[in-house]
């Protein structure tokens, strides 16, 4: 019998995957459109490039600090509550964003965003770990994700059409998509039962003891590393790569990463049924480890050609070892301990932050061969601390 069946029937994906799926796409495809005009929008405003790029790390600065709220946030009030509560006030912060007459105005609602946006990201998580069963989780976590990819791939090709209405106009697109994010889970998703709350309320493992687990260790490191190189170390050099050494314009790193995206999602099935069947420490080593590789290669490369072929590479086994963690981070972590949720989140958030400020520092006195290494050594350590960890799916902390 496969691990996706039962009593020889296979098991159908649950609701709040679809449902969080679409979501996904629509938060996606709205910040997609926003995010490029941002930089730009603020420069309006004829303020330095440091505080261009407070205005961009701001989200994910508020984001790590007010984490800890939202998984206390998440034990009063719900899953699917908080999951619109935070569509709604990122909805609102980014309309503030559009209408502000002053850098100091978008400074503090993009700020305000980033609580909305820590409120989604614990609570959706949450979501989707209560509603799926062990065996579907890798696929769970593929479908859901996979919202994200297709909304990140359309957005960037939108936005350059709504930008030319005006400049503030992909702001108040990207409200309309949160608001239908919010809508879809109002409609979609049922009420959270009663009996539920008191389950979230029920705090019967602590973080302290979920710490103590080699698979939660394992799946905190994958994060930060991830977070580090995937999000915030590759958006930086890859860029500055094609500028400054393959001597292209700025539109062929988009096309790199928009060829790279394509891979991933094609692959995304693949994945999916790889963290099912074959487990979840196999995908998070076999991922791992050709991510190690190919960010020797993006370090070591001078052809854009061969940048291409190896990004997709890393796209899609980044996607495979980081989906594989969500999945054994639900095999660990009770649901009534929201907080491991978000310690894992803020890991990522560390490393999105710290990850291009340390490579940015590294390039200004040596090359990007050295920048990228850093990178490739914590997801050494977490290959290391995954190898560590049990084979196949094991009953939760406390369980």
């Amino acid at each position: 019998m496969g691990a996706d069946t039962a009593g020889g029937t296979r098991l159908p994906l649950p609701r709040e995957v679809w449902v969080l799926a679409v979501v996904g796409f629509l938060i996606a495809i709205g910040f997609g459109v926003m995010s490029p005009v941002l930089p730009v929008y603020a420069r309006t405003f004829g303020v330095s490039s440091f505080l261009i790029g407070l205005v961009v790390s701001s989200l994910s600065i508020l984001r790590l600090i007010t984490m800890p709220v939202c998984s206390r946030l998440l034990r009063r009030i719900g899953p699917r509550e908080l999951a619109i509560a935070g569509n709604l006030l990122v909805a609102a912060t980014t309309l503030g964003i559009g209408v502000s007459n002053s850098y100091w105005g978008i400074l503090a609602w993009r700020g305000l965003s980033g609580f909305g946006s820590a409120l989604y990201g614990v609570s959706s998580m949450a979501l989707l770990f209560a509603a799926v069963p062990p065996p579907l989780r890798g696929r769970a976590n593929a479908i859901s994700g996979g919202g994200f990819v297709l909304g990140g791939m359309a957005g960037p090709a939108l936005g350059g059409l709504i930008a030319a209405i005006s400049i503030r106009a992909p702001f108040f697109f990207y409200t309309v998509t949160l608001c239908g994010a919010a809508v879809a889970l109002v409609v979609l998703l049922p009420r959270t039962p009663v009996e539920e709350r008191t389950v979230w309320r029920d705090v019967t493992v602590g973080l302290r003891e979920v710490v103590r687990d080699r698979r939660f260790r394992a799946v905190v490191m994958m994060s930060f590393a991830s977070g580090w190189q995937s999000d915030g170390v590759r958006a930086l050099l890859v860029p500055l790569f094609v500028v400054e050494v393959a001597h292209r314009s700025t539109v062929w790193a988009g096309i790199a990463f928009a060829v790279a995206a394509v891979a991933q999602a094609a692959c995304l099935p693949l994945t999916g049924w790889g963290t099912d069947r074959l487990g979840r420490r196999f995908m998070m080593v076999a991922g791992g480890t050709v991510v190690v590789l190919a960010s020797g290669g993006l370090a070591w490369t001078r052809s854009y050609g061969v940048l291409v072929v190896i990004l997709c590479i890393y796209a899609i086994s980044a996607q495979a070892a980081y989906s594989a963690s969500q999945a054994l981070l639900a095999d660990t972590v009770p649901v009534s301990t929201p907080a491991g949720l978000a310690a894992f989140q803020m890991a990522g958030d560390i490393g999105r932050i710290v990850g291009p400020l340390v490579a940015g520092a590294i390039l200004d006195v040596a090359s990007m061969t050295w920048a990228w290494g850093a990178g490739i050594v914590f997801f050494v350590v977490a290959l290391a601390l995954t190898w560590r960890t049990p084979a196949g799916v094991r009953p939760p902390v406390g369980a």
